[in-house]
C-alpha cells in the first residue's frame, strides 16, 4: 500500500509527513539551543546542523 487511496493515505505520503515533522522539531530545538548558547564553539556546532537543514 505505497500509493494513496481515496479513503487512506499511502505509506510514502505518511513517511514524508512524519519525516518533515521530525525535521521541523529538530530545527526548532537546534535554533533555540543555538540562540541560548553561551559558548561560541557550541553555537557554531549547532548552527552547522541547523543552517543546511
Amino acid at each position: 500500500m505505497l500509493k494513496s487511496r481515496p479513503d487512506r493515505h499511502g505509506a510514502i505520503a505518511v513517511s514524508i509527513h512524519w519525516l518533515s515533522a521530525i525535521l521541523i522539531l529538530a530545527l526548532l530545538g537546534s535554533g533555540f539551543r543555538a540562540a541560548n548558547a553561551m559558548d561560541a564553539a557550541t553555537k557554531a556546532g549547532l548552527l552547522r546542523f541547523h543552517i543546511p537543514a
